[in-house]
């Protein structure tokens, strides 16, 4: 019986040291995130008052996707009601997004851009009501 406890004690040692590891790494790769994404943001064209100008979602975004919030770039260009996604470190950390490409709101590349971003809104938020119904 000694053994068993023994072994037992081994066991939640072993899985305790798991669990802090995996806790630390997740906490280096969030502060690596937190720290490039806000180097990215800062020297970004398309972070504009806490928003991303470069993507422009449909106004029904914003009851389907939590970081999805109505206009407020004072420059923005598109005429119609929309949604930008709310800016945060490790959203523009994951952004593939180059600072060297075309501006979004150039005449035929805005609207060709942001019917594909709207689409791509509308797939997400069509699986997103799925999961939950």
């Amino acid at each position: 019986m000694v053994t068993e406890l023994e072994e037992l004690h081994k066991r939640v040692d072993k899985i305790e040291k798991q669990k802090n590891q995996e806790v630390l790494t997740l906490v280096e790769i969030l502060s690596n995130a937190t720290f490039f994404g806000e180097i990215k943001k800062a020297n970004c064209e398309y972070a504009k008052n806490g928003q991303c100008s470069f993507f422009i979602l449909k106004s029904e975004a914003k009851n389907k996707m939590p970081i999805a919030t109505e206009c407020r770039i004072k420059q923005c260009k598109e005429p119609s009601l929309h949604c930008h996604i709310e800016l945060s470190n490790i959203s523009c950390t994951l952004c593939q997004r180059t600072n060297n490409g075309p501006e979004i709101h150039s005449s035929e590349h805005t609207s060709k851009k942001s019917k594909d971003i709207i689409k791509t809104q509308e797939n997400l938020s069509h699986r997103l009501s799925k999961k939950n119904s």
